[in-house]
């Protein structure tokens, strides 16, 4: 059967988008054929959870039979939601002004709108211009795709949004992260996130850095001062997702939002992709050791079934603009709300944040142990790149070939990169041991069919 779809909408760099999938369970999903899969993508972290969790499901098929409709948005799922949202990031929260904080969240359907809400948000109290890393990914809206590094508006012509003198080089560390990605118990007196969830801030000095580092520091140094008289804003990932999966040390993150600080910018931190436990802790900002003006998050928030993003900051924020600026349709209806909920209280049971630390450096040691030197792997919790840029030709055919041999031993990975040279894993935050070990075989021996 031909798909009756528009070009445009056809993934063609994709080695796996003629893959069509008819069933998913936990960590797997079948074909139309039967080929069964280990699905190291998860929806690009959409599905953080794994595929029918059965608390999910059943909370779907029970909102489904009771209400799955409020008119004016308004519902108990909706208030609980919100709640749950505002009290996780406060008890989280690295100030210490807890008496006074009155978090706020607002709930909407994508991480892009979610991104252009912040951005009106911050917008009404620091209008300027945007600042973001060169390699950003927000979305691909007409909004959110000028602040992404990719070309998503040819359709309407030139951006008109000047991005050369408004963007900071994420360093891009191709022999390896120079220091800890999250703030580590050894670094200091207390723990990245102590025995009561909370946050913590780290004590780091700048010169634990590498080169790369510093350069970036100092661009960023020029830039946020050239905008300074500007009131802008400033769109950080503590990770990269989509662009490549690049890593930072939180040393770096921390120096970035003190320079961002002294100058008066607002901060947006965009967690869609990262945050929700991807790399283990619940926020990954806050792990890092800073704190954001108003914080997105998206994708996982619907446990892999329905779509629901959220903004969440104080009410000096979130209530920068007035009503009637502002409305979805199908924001924050029950249903979505319902599954969310779900979805935050398995995220909050036993120690799964330690179990993803573990099986993600589980996973990076067999993988480290057996692959040759040239193939750089970077990674946190359960988000880690091979990067093969240091193989001839800069690995772009070589990384193509590797996720088609992959799909062909029935494990399915990320090519990623600007150069689409870099392979993501993102697999369940529940993922089993076997599988992990499954994948770390399975890869070793794809490449070195690869050679």
């Amino acid at each position: 059967m031909k798909p009756q779809r528009p070009l445009g909408s056809h993934r063609n760099y994709d080695p796996l988008s003629e893959l069509i999938f008819t069933r998913s369970e936990g960590e797997f999903v079948w074909d139309d054929r039967g080929n069964k899969y280990l699905d190291l993508i998860c929806g690009y972290s959409a599905c953080n959870l794994g595929h029918a969790h059965p608390s999910i499901t059943a909370a779907a098929c029970q909102q489904l039979t009771t209400l799955t409709w409020a008119h004016g948005g308004e519902s108990h799922e909706r208030l609980r939601l919100e709640e749950s949202l505002a009290t996780l990031w406060d008890s989280k929260s690295i100030e210490d002004s807890q008496s006074t904080r009155h978090t706020k969240v607002w709930l909407t359907l994508s991480g892009a709108r979610a991104i252009e809400i912040a951005w009106k948000l911050a917008y009404a109290k620091h209008p300027g211009t945007t600042i973001g890393f060169d390699l950003a990914y927000h979305g691909r809206s007409l909004a959110t795709a000028y602040l992404s590094d990719t070309q998503r508006s040819e359709a309407i012509g030139p951006s008109v949004m000047p991005r050369g003198a408004t963007t900071i080089p994420f360093p891009r560390h191709p022999k390896g992260v120079c220091g800890p990605i999250l703030v580590k118990p050894e670094n200091r007196h207390d723990t990245a996130e102590d025995s009561s969830g909370k946050a913590r801030i780290g004590v780091t000095r700048q010169e634990e850095l590498c080169a790369e580092c510093l350069a970036s520091l100092d661009q960023a140094q020029r830039v946020l001062g050239r905008s300074h008289s500007h009131g802008s804003i400033l769109f950080i990932e503590p990770a990269i997702g989509a662009r490549g999966y690049y890593f930072a040390p939180a040393a770096y993150m921390q120096r970035l939002v003190e320079l961002a600080r002294n100058h008066g910018h607002a901060i947006i931190c965009d967690e869609i992709q990262m945050g929700l436990r991807r790399t283990g802790p619940m926020f990954m900002c806050l792990a890092q050791g800073w704190e954001p003006d108003l914080l997105v998050l998206g994708k996982s928030l619907g446990g892999g079934i329905v779509p629901i993003a959220a903004v969440l900051g104080s009410h000096e924020w979130i209530d920068a603009i007035p009503p009637g600026i502002e409305s979805e349709t199908f924001a924050a209806y029950p249903l979505a709300c319902r599954i969310a909920q779900e979805t935050l209280e398995i995220l909050e049971q036993g120690n799964l944040a330690g179990e993803i630390e573990r099986k993600g450096e589980l996973f990076r040691t067999l993988l480290r142990t057996s692959l040759p030197q040239n193939i750089v792997i970077h990674g946190v919790g359960l988000a880690t790149c091979m990067s093969l840029e240091n193989l001839p030709n800069q690995g772009v055919s070589a990384a193509v070939d590797l996720v088609r041999r992959l799909a062909g031993q029935g494990v399915l990975v990320h090519l990623t990169g600007p150069k689409r040279n870099r392979i993501a894993t993102i697999p369940s935050l529940l993922i089993g041991q076997a599988s992990i070990e499954l994948a770390a075989k399975e890869i070793i021996k794809a490449l070195e069919a690869v050679g």
